[in-house]
């Protein structure tokens, strides 16, 4: 070596990780393997689990329970003008609650063998007397009226009929495909008969 000549330092090394600035983690460290940037499966699944659980507990004692449960135990029909029924329905029911129901609505709907749907609201009981009158044969399933308005004890029961009609022949009537009864309750969830 020559007197002129400097002694050449040594490239400049990278600083240490230690020595580096917080906050500045190189590229290729903060994406390098899914370990560091994704959980553990096990707590996850643990996760979804127990969240699925607590769903679970939440809708099964918040599901929707049936107020009451009935079934039709006469259904009389006499034929009036112009291809239209009278059907008198007489209808057993129980109230499955603890609470006292009312009656909000009483209603029935005919589904004919062709899949025609027909509805018709019951007739008021103070008319009752007159259509028994009027078509003895619906006199068959006597009870005591139901209607609109009227409380049923907790945990009782209650038998009584409606009267509807429908714009079609008694015929058809009797071959139909199905025969609801919906009753509506304030304050609880209504009740759907079919036979």
């Amino acid at each position: 070596m020559s007197e002129n000549e400097q002694p050449t330092a040594p490239p400049p090394q990278p600083p240490a990780l230690a020595e580096r600035p917080a906050g500045r983690i190189p590229f290729t460290q903060e994406f390098d393997r899914g370990r560091r940037t994704m959980p553990a499966a096990l707590p996850v699944v643990i996760a979804f689990a127990a969240v699925a659980i607590v769903v679970a507990v939440i809708v099964f004692f918040n599901r929707s329970k049936p107020s009451a449960a009935g079934t039709m135990t006469k259904v009389a029909s006499a034929a009036i003008q112009d291809d239209s029924v009278m059907v008198a329905i007489q209808i057993k029911f129980d109230n499955t609650t603890g609470e006292r129901l009312w009656i909000k609505s009483i209603k029935s709907e005919l589904e004919t063998a062709d899949g025609q749907k027909y509805s018709d609201d019951a007739a008021p009981s103070s008319d009752m007397d007159r259509y028994l009158q009027a078509f003895p044969i619906l006199a068959e399933s006597r009870a005591g009226a139901l209607q609109e308005e009227m409380k049923i004890p907790p945990r009782g029961a209650l038998e009584g009929m409606i009267v509807v009609s429908f714009p079609v022949s008694k015929a058809a009537f009797d071959a139909r495909k199905a025969l609801r009864v919906q009753m509506g309750f304030y304050d609880h969830p209504g009740m759907v008969i079919t036979q």
